[in-house]
């Protein structure tokens, strides 16, 4: 078989041995093993070179059956790297090198930059809170929006109409406000929760996403962080929407290497 050298992430050199020891198994039940180079060392596992090709794979990340498992044992080999060297800079699914030498030349670039950036990340974990509301709620309703609807039921046809349009465009304006305001006061809170946040882009469809946040906290403070967010869904759940949260994780988004 000619295989190709998977990289599931970089820890401190320090953690090649423990990493070695934990009999960790990657993508196809694979043995993960550490490469180690000057203070950094990689955690890699040999993949069939059929079956993740630059070609072959390309197609394949396509299919969310042959995806979805794969991607599953990148992130529980990240999940372990975390618990086992308390810090890890984690490589984003398909970093494929031709050989052990190719990995080495991996870990000898920008030494002193990822040095720093597994400092930042040791001892901390990544959080993803997510605020959404149904597309049909209105949470922002008030005493106008009712007096409209008391209004529309009381009218004739032609009125009813363009009470319904003006009812329309006072409901999107109330909305549009509260959905800022919980964005904010959401932003708010987690931000004090934690060290660094960085706000994601969203996707239209389905329930509307308010915000979406990616937080970086050390991990002995997950309990703290966790009633903080449990707080969070209670004050903004009386208001219509929805809080929630997983991790802890590697730190993808704070110390990841794409």
């Amino acid at each position: 078989m000619t295989s190709l050298h998977y990289v599931y992430g970089i820890v401190p050199a320090t953690a090649a041995a423990p990493v070695a020891a934990a009999s960790l198994r990657g993508l196809d039940s694979s043995i993960v093993r550490a490469v180690a180079e000057g203070p950094l060392a990689a955690a890699v596992s040999e993949v069939d070179a059929a079956d993740y090709d630059e070609a072959v794979l390309n197609e394949r990340v396509r299919d969310l059956d042959w995806l979805t498992p794969r991607a599953a044992a990148h992130q529980r080999v990240n999940v372990r790297l975390l618990e086992i060297a308390e810090a890890v800079l984690p490589l984003s699914f398909g970093a494929l090198y031709r050989d052990e030498a190719r990995v080495r030349e991996l870990l000898r670039e920008d030494v002193g930059g990822r040095q720093t950036r597994l400092d930042t990340v040791a001892g901390r974990a990544e959080w993803v809170v997510t605020v959404t509301r149904e597309a049909d709620a209105v949470p922002g309703a008030d005493e106008d929006h009712a007096s409209l609807d008391r209004e529309i039921e009381k009218s004739p046809p032609g009125r009813s109409y363009l009470l319904e349009k003006q009812r329309s465009r006072v409901a999107s304006a109330a909305t549009e406000r509260a959905d800022a305001e919980a964005a904010r006061r959401a932003h708010d809170v987690l931000r004090d929760a934690s060290e660094r946040v960085y706000r994601e882009p969203v996707a239209k469809g389905g329930d509307v996403v308010v915000l979406r946040l990616s937080l970086l906290a050390r991990r002995s403070e997950t309990g703290a962080l966790e009633r903080v967010i449990a707080a969070l869904g209670d004050e903004l759940g009386a208001q219509g929407y929805h809080v929630r949260a997983n991790g802890p994780w590697p730190a993808y988004r704070f110390g990841s290497l794409a």
